[in-house]
């Protein structure tokens, strides 16, 4: 049996030419085969798309020197802080390559 979910992601894009900003939410389709493999299938208006970091074009100038960035989260939206045993315990199982 497949997995599948979708979710909305927005982005923020800039143009390092002529300085020109936009945003763009890009719906994005994620599918599990149940083995703990994942795609991932990013949708503009409906179309399939490249990820959004890669093959970026300014409106504007038509320039590629576009940097791209997931837009910041809503005040309400930020994850709770974890406590300092939780840090300590994701640093102990970095350090032993268990996550």
């Amino acid at each position: 049996m497949q997995d599948a979910w979708s979710s909305r992601e927005a982005w923020v894009y800039e143009c390092l030419c002529c300085e020109t900003t936009w945003d763009e939410v890009l719906e994005v389709r994620h599918f599990g085969d149940g083995h703990g493999n994942e795609a991932v299938i990013y949708e503009r208006d409906g179309q399939p798309c490249t990820t959004p970091w890669t093959d970026c074009l300014c409106p504007k100038c038509q320039s590629r020197n576009v940097k791209a960035w997931a837009a910041a989260r809503k005040a309400g939206e930020l994850p709770p802080v974890r406590s300092g045993s939780d840090v300590a315990m994701v640093f102990h199982l970095r350090r032993i390559h268990a996550w």
